[in-house]
């Protein structure tokens, strides 16, 4: 089948439940290798979560942080958890997938949430498993 044979209908969906934020915390900034260098992206967490945006796992728990960052805050197991990583849109990306559950009926509150411990990112030196060569070939 040719692409040029396929038709393509254009839906236009309309939700009819609002949605609703009803608080936002941003916690402080820190500086690479600074005074927050020690704590883990789960450690950072201060609020409940469900939905949690996270590039670099840090931390051998960091693999599942929405479920370690929850259940350290006393949700319990049965509540679902989501990671996402979109790289830099993982920031916001939890809020989206947030308000999908409530308009599709899933969920009726989310906790969205976002974590990174740059200062516990790995330092990565490519090239060096089987040595590497000074200067140019």
């Amino acid at each position: 089948m040719h692409l040029s044979n396929i038709s393509y209908i254009k839906k236009t969906i309309v939700f009819k439940q609002a949605i609703y934020i009803v608080g936002t915390r941003r916690t402080s900034f820190g500086t690479f290798g600074g005074k927050l260098k020690d704590y883990t992206a789960i450690d950072l967490q201060e609020a409940a979560n469900r939905v949690i945006g996270n590039v670099c796992r840090t931390s051998t728990y960091a693999i599942y942080l929405a479920r370690h960052a929850a259940l350290r805050i006393g949700v319990p197991i049965h509540v679902p958890a989501l990671n996402v990583n979109r790289l830099c849109g993982s920031v916001f990306q939890p809020v989206i997938n947030g308000g999908q559950e409530i308009q599709l009926g899933e969920s009726n509150i989310i906790l969205c949430d976002g974590a990174e411990s740059m200062s516990q990112a790995p330092y990565t030196v490519r090239n060096t498993r089987f040595g590497t060569k000074l200067g140019v070939d």
